[in-house]
């Protein structure tokens, strides 16, 4: 994790480096990730890298974390733009990652972490809005549809995510590796997404 020096750096500075470590992890895998090219990157003193980091580990886990955190925020930030309809929200961010995954660069820098990152330290989303303050949890089940699914409770709802979240972890790699086409991917998605929809909606909704 990066010290408390780095979080008390500028939002523009923290950015930098963040990029600089991406503009890395774009050009070769993790292993080969050169602390020299991200400081040049980042137009920062060697020095101020190892305050910063302990190693090119701690680095490396830093982008991977941050990333992630970005994914869910950007996530909870649309929540409000699909009318209280998990299902819609969970279409519309899934056709985004297939999109994403035409870029070949984002490709590249994928490529380049997935075989080396902990992806089981990573928070899960339904996690993140549980650790959200009261009041920012409350908007954010309610703009997912609650009231709309036959689940009793904001637990359930948790549980439904993390359902949710499964369909997204079984079919990011297949379009990550390349290995099936991208609109045969997204129809099994959205046919297993609907049928989650169907045992879960209220009736008459």
């Amino acid at each position: 994790m990066p010290s408390q020096t780095f979080n008390n750096l500028s939002d523009e500075k923290k950015q930098r480096i963040f990029k600089a470590i991406y503009l890395e992890l774009v050009r070769v895998p993790f292993p080969e990730m050169s602390i020299n090219k991200i400081i040049k990157n980042a137009d920062i003193p060697r020095g101020s890298f190892y305050q910063y980091f302990e190693n090119k580990d701690d680095a490396f886990d830093y982008f991977v974390n941050e990333s992630s955190k970005r994914v869910k925020e950007k996530v909870i930030r649309r929540i409000n733009t699909v009318h209280g309809d998990i299902f819609e929200l969970s279409e519309t961010v899934f056709e985004e990652i297939v999109d994403i995954g035409l870029n070949k660069e984002f490709m590249e820098v994928l490529r380049h972490i997935v075989p080396y990152a902990n992806m089981q330290k990573l928070q899960p989303l339904s996690e993140y809005i549980e650790k959200l303050d009261r009041e920012k949890k409350i908007e954010a089940c309610c703009a997912l549809g609650i009231g709309n699914l036959d689940i009793k409770d904001e637990e359930e709802l948790m549980d439904l995510i993390g359902v949710i979240e499964a369909l997204f972890q079984s079919a990011l790699p297949v379009i990550y590796c390349g290995e099936r086409d991208f609109d045969d991917v997204k129809i099994k998605f959205k046919r297993r997404l609907n049928i989650i929809k169907k045992a879960t909606r209220k009736a008459g909704v």
